[in-house]
Formats: structure tokens, sequence, C-alpha cells
């Protein structure tokens, strides 16, 4: 068993991929916890803010605490609000994005393939 709690935003350690724009990450449960093979992470995405564009062979779930939240996969632009989940597939093309004022807050799960293990 392992157990943590969210912190406050400011506490949050900045994402600094290479192409990534106020963002910021909390890992919740992961391979250094308890956890073999999916990790937890929650996501704050500032005004203006991106991801860098990203092809992986793990997929996502993502679901979408608060603010807005645009997500681009392939060629489609996504716009979710608060209580949407959307699953990136593995080797799909993603990004996301917040043309929004206020910051995009959002839940991750991701799986560890066996190649990856």
């Amino acid at each position: 068993m392992h157990l943590t709690k969210d912190v406050p935003p400011e506490d949050y350690e900045i994402y600094s991929k290479e192409g990534a724009k106020g963002f910021r990450r909390r890992k919740l449960l992961g391979p250094d916890d308890s956890i073999t093979s999916f990790a937890l992470r929650a996501f704050i995405l500032d005004s203006g803010g991106n991801s860098s564009p990203d092809v992986h062979s793990h997929e996502h779930g993502v679901y979408v605490m608060s603010g807005v939240l645009q997500v681009k996969v392939g060629d489609q632009l996504l716009e979710l609000s608060p209580g949407d989940v959307i699953h990136i597939a593995a080797n799909e093309p993603h990004q996301f994005l917040n043309p929004r004022p206020q910051p995009a807050k959002f839940l991750c799960v991701r799986n560890f393939p066996e190649s990856t293990l």
C-alpha cells in the first residue's frame, strides 16, 4: 500500500520537456511507490501553456478536473471540460493546450507496456 495526497499548485514540479510551457505535474502513484503496471499523475496547465507534441508506446487515460483543456490528437483538436475523459492510444500523436485565462487541471493514468518494464 502507498498513501499520498495532492499538494498546492506551487508545489508541483515544472515539467521541463523541450517544447512544454506553463506545464506542471505531481506524481501520485507509480513505479517509485507500490505500483508496477501504471502511473497516476496530476497536471496543471497554465493559461497559454502547452505540453510538447508527443508520441510514445504507452497509452493515457485523462480526466479533466478543472478549467478547459484542449487536446490535439492526430489532426483533431478537442476541447474538454471538467468531468470529460479521453483515452489516447499508444503511438497516437497528441498535445495538451490551454488557450483559456484559467489554469486547467487534469489527472492522467498511463500504463507501462511489457516492453518497457
